[in-house]
C-alpha cells in the first residue's frame, strides 16, 4: 500500500473513531496529522503549545470569559495528548494510572483524619494539604502504595 493511501487511512480512522473517547480520538488525529509531516520535530514545540495554551486559559479567566476559557482547556488537553504521544504514552493509560493514584492518596488522607477523630469537611484546606504531604511523602517511600 502506498504511503499516500496509508495516510488517508489513518485519517479516516482517526475521523471515525468514537466522538465519546475523546482522549483515543485525539491521539488518532494526532498520529494522523504527523503522518503528513503535521508535526513539532521535538517535544519542545508541545511544551511552547501547552505555555502559550495555559496563557490563553489565564487571560480569558481574568477577562471574565469563562466560556473562552473553556474552549482553551480543551485545546490545553488537546495539546497535552500530543505531549503524551511525544513520550510514547497512552494519554488513557496514564490519566487512569493517575486517577488510581489520587483516589489511594485520598482514602488514605480520609483515614488519617478519621483517625484523628475528625470529619474532613470539620478541616481547614492547610490541615488537609498537611495530610495529603504526609501521604505523599508515604507513597513516595513505598510505606502507601
Amino acid at each position: 500500500m502506498s504511503q499516500g493511501l496509508e495516510q488517508k487511512d489513518a485519517w479516516r480512522v482517526a475521523c471515525d473513531c468514537e466522538p465519546g473517547d475523546a482522549l483515543r480520538r485525539s491521539a488518532a488525529l494526532q498520529r494522523a496529522a504527523a503522518s503528513y509531516g503535521f508535526d513539532w520535530p521535538d517535544a519542545s514545540g508541545v511544551f511552547e503549545k501547552l505555555f502559550e495554551e495555559i496563557a490563553e486559559i489565564q487571560e480569558a479567566l481574568h477577562a471574565g470569559n469563562a466560556e473562552h476559557a473553556r474552549h482553551e482547556l480543551g485545546d490545553l488537553l488537546f495539546t497535552v495528548v500530543n505531549l503524551a504521544r511525544f513520550l510514547g504514552a497512552d494519554p488513557g493509560e496514564e490519566l487512569h494510572r493517575t486517577n488510581e493514584k489520587f483516589r489511594r492518596r485520598f482514602e488514605s488522607v480520609r483515614e488519617i483524619i478519621r483517625q484523628q477523630g475528625r470529619e474532613m469537611a470539620e478541616c481547614s484546606l492547610q490541615e488537609l494539604d498537611a495530610a495529603w504531604d504526609k501521604v505523599k511523602r508515604q507513597s513516595s517511600q513505598g510505606e502507601i502504595p
